[in-house]
Protein backbone atom coordinates (compact mmCIF):
# COMPACT_ATOMS: atom_id res chain seq x y z
CA UNK A 1 0.00 0.00 0.00
CA UNK A 2 1.25 3.48 -0.83
CA UNK A 3 2.27 5.77 1.99
CA UNK A 4 0.13 8.85 1.33
CA UNK A 5 1.52 10.79 4.29
CA UNK A 6 5.03 10.88 2.84
CA UNK A 7 6.19 14.00 1.02
CA UNK A 8 6.34 11.90 -2.13
CA UNK A 9 4.02 8.91 -2.22
CA UNK A 10 6.02 5.72 -2.44
CA UNK A 11 4.66 2.35 -3.53
CA UNK A 12 6.87 -0.10 -1.72
CA UNK A 13 5.27 -3.26 -3.05
CA UNK A 14 5.24 -2.41 -6.79
CA UNK A 15 8.10 0.02 -7.20
CA UNK A 16 10.02 -2.09 -9.72
CA UNK A 17 6.94 -3.18 -11.67
CA UNK A 18 5.53 0.30 -12.06
CA UNK A 19 8.74 2.22 -12.72
CA UNK A 20 11.01 -0.27 -14.43
CA UNK A 21 10.42 -0.11 -18.19
CA UNK A 22 11.93 -3.53 -18.75
CA UNK A 23 9.23 -5.23 -16.65
CA UNK A 24 6.27 -3.51 -18.30
CA UNK A 25 4.16 -5.82 -20.43
CA UNK A 26 4.02 -5.26 -24.19
CA UNK A 27 0.93 -3.84 -25.83
CA UNK A 28 -1.60 -6.46 -26.87
CA UNK A 29 -0.93 -7.93 -30.29
CA UNK A 30 -4.50 -7.44 -31.49
CA UNK A 31 -4.67 -3.72 -30.73
CA UNK A 32 -5.85 -1.81 -33.79
CA UNK A 33 -3.03 -0.31 -35.76
CA UNK A 34 -3.11 3.50 -35.84
CA UNK A 35 -1.61 3.51 -39.32
CA UNK A 36 -4.51 1.46 -40.66
CA UNK A 37 -7.00 3.86 -39.11
CA UNK A 38 -5.23 6.85 -40.61
CA UNK A 39 -5.11 5.08 -43.97
CA UNK A 40 -8.89 4.67 -43.79
CA UNK A 41 -9.29 8.40 -43.17
CA UNK A 42 -6.92 9.41 -45.98
CA UNK A 43 -8.48 7.00 -48.51
CA UNK A 44 -11.98 8.14 -47.49
CA UNK A 45 -11.01 11.78 -48.05
CA UNK A 46 -9.51 10.93 -51.46
CA UNK A 47 -12.62 9.03 -52.56
CA UNK A 48 -14.83 11.88 -51.30
CA UNK A 49 -12.79 14.41 -53.28
CA UNK A 50 -13.15 12.26 -56.40
CA UNK A 51 -16.93 12.06 -55.97
CA UNK A 52 -17.14 15.83 -55.45
CA UNK A 53 -15.04 16.39 -58.60
CA UNK A 54 -17.45 14.21 -60.59
CA UNK A 55 -20.38 16.20 -59.20
CA UNK A 56 -18.79 19.52 -60.13
CA UNK A 57 -18.09 18.22 -63.63
CA UNK A 58 -21.71 17.15 -64.03
CA UNK A 59 -22.83 20.57 -62.82
CA UNK A 60 -20.50 22.37 -65.26
CA UNK A 61 -22.79 21.73 -68.20
CA UNK A 62 -25.82 23.41 -66.64
CA UNK A 63 -26.87 26.60 -68.36
CA UNK A 64 -28.79 27.88 -65.34
CA UNK A 65 -26.92 28.87 -62.21
CA UNK A 66 -27.42 26.30 -59.47
CA UNK A 67 -24.27 26.87 -57.44
CA UNK A 68 -25.88 25.59 -54.26
CA UNK A 69 -26.47 22.01 -55.46
CA UNK A 70 -22.99 20.51 -55.08
CA UNK A 71 -22.07 22.17 -51.74
CA UNK A 72 -25.39 21.16 -50.19
CA UNK A 73 -24.94 17.52 -51.22
CA UNK A 74 -21.31 17.20 -50.06
CA UNK A 75 -22.29 15.23 -46.91
CA UNK A 76 -23.66 12.52 -49.20
CA UNK A 77 -20.41 12.44 -51.19
CA UNK A 78 -18.53 12.14 -47.89
CA UNK A 79 -20.75 9.21 -46.94
CA UNK A 80 -20.01 7.57 -50.30
CA UNK A 81 -16.25 8.19 -50.02
CA UNK A 82 -16.01 6.86 -46.48
CA UNK A 83 -18.19 3.86 -47.40
CA UNK A 84 -15.97 3.02 -50.36
CA UNK A 85 -12.81 3.36 -48.25
CA UNK A 86 -14.35 1.19 -45.54
CA UNK A 87 -15.30 -1.54 -48.02
CA UNK A 88 -11.90 -1.49 -49.73
CA UNK A 89 -9.93 -1.60 -46.48
CA UNK A 90 -12.16 -4.33 -45.05
CA UNK A 91 -11.67 -6.22 -48.34
CA UNK A 92 -15.43 -6.63 -48.74
CA UNK A 93 -15.29 -6.92 -52.52
CA UNK A 94 -18.74 -8.45 -53.01
CA UNK A 95 -20.42 -5.73 -50.96
CA UNK A 96 -18.48 -3.05 -52.85
CA UNK A 97 -19.06 -4.55 -56.30
CA UNK A 98 -22.42 -2.88 -57.02
CA UNK A 99 -21.18 0.55 -55.97
CA UNK A 100 -17.88 0.18 -57.80
CA UNK A 101 -19.65 -0.94 -60.99
CA UNK A 102 -21.99 2.04 -60.83
CA UNK A 103 -19.00 4.29 -60.12
CA UNK A 104 -17.29 2.91 -63.22
CA UNK A 105 -20.30 3.85 -65.37
CA UNK A 106 -20.45 7.28 -63.70
CA UNK A 107 -16.78 7.95 -64.48
CA UNK A 108 -17.23 6.70 -68.06
CA UNK A 109 -20.18 9.02 -68.61
CA UNK A 110 -18.18 11.87 -67.07
CA UNK A 111 -15.48 11.17 -69.65
CA UNK A 112 -18.08 11.30 -72.44
CA UNK A 113 -19.40 14.54 -70.95
CA UNK A 114 -15.89 16.04 -71.04
CA UNK A 115 -15.43 14.84 -74.61
CA UNK A 116 -18.74 16.39 -75.64
CA UNK A 117 -17.78 19.64 -73.87
CA UNK A 118 -14.62 19.80 -75.97
CA UNK A 119 -16.65 19.47 -79.18
CA UNK A 120 -19.45 21.93 -78.47
CA UNK A 121 -20.02 25.38 -77.05
CA UNK A 122 -23.19 26.79 -75.57
CA UNK A 123 -26.31 24.85 -74.64
CA UNK A 124 -26.30 21.22 -75.70
CA UNK A 125 -29.03 18.62 -75.15
CA UNK A 126 -26.61 15.69 -75.11
CA UNK A 127 -24.47 17.29 -72.40
CA UNK A 128 -27.64 17.95 -70.41
CA UNK A 129 -28.64 14.31 -70.66
CA UNK A 130 -25.10 13.27 -69.66
CA UNK A 131 -25.15 15.53 -66.61
CA UNK A 132 -28.59 14.31 -65.51
CA UNK A 133 -27.54 10.68 -65.94
CA UNK A 134 -24.26 11.31 -64.10
CA UNK A 135 -26.15 12.90 -61.21
CA UNK A 136 -28.59 10.01 -60.95
CA UNK A 137 -25.82 7.41 -61.22
CA UNK A 138 -23.76 9.26 -58.61
CA UNK A 139 -26.69 9.21 -56.19
CA UNK A 140 -27.36 5.50 -56.79
CA UNK A 141 -23.62 4.79 -56.43
CA UNK A 142 -23.52 6.49 -53.03
CA UNK A 143 -26.63 4.61 -51.92
CA UNK A 144 -25.13 1.28 -53.06
CA UNK A 145 -21.84 1.97 -51.27
CA UNK A 146 -23.59 3.02 -48.04
CA UNK A 147 -25.82 -0.07 -48.21
CA UNK A 148 -22.75 -2.25 -48.77
CA UNK A 149 -21.01 -0.73 -45.77
CA UNK A 150 -24.09 -1.27 -43.63
CA UNK A 151 -24.38 -4.86 -44.85
CA UNK A 152 -20.76 -5.64 -43.99
CA UNK A 153 -21.01 -3.96 -40.60
CA UNK A 154 -24.18 -5.90 -39.71
CA UNK A 155 -22.76 -9.26 -40.80
CA UNK A 156 -19.13 -8.78 -39.64
CA UNK A 157 -19.14 -5.91 -37.16
CA UNK A 158 -15.96 -4.10 -36.28
CA UNK A 159 -14.89 -5.18 -32.84
CA UNK A 160 -12.64 -3.50 -30.33
CA UNK A 161 -9.52 -5.35 -29.27
CA UNK A 162 -9.92 -8.06 -26.65
CA UNK A 163 -9.37 -6.86 -23.08
CA UNK A 164 -6.02 -7.56 -21.53
CA UNK A 165 -5.93 -10.50 -19.17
Amino acid sequence: MADITASRPVETEKSEVVHDRATRPDAPADRQDLGRLLLLIVVGIAFTAALVAIAFQARASWTEVRDWVVPVTIPFYALGGVSLAYLVLRRAWMAASAGVTLLFFTVALTGFDLWRAALTTGPDGLRDSFSITIGVLLGVTIAALAAGMLWVEVRRPSRPPAPEA
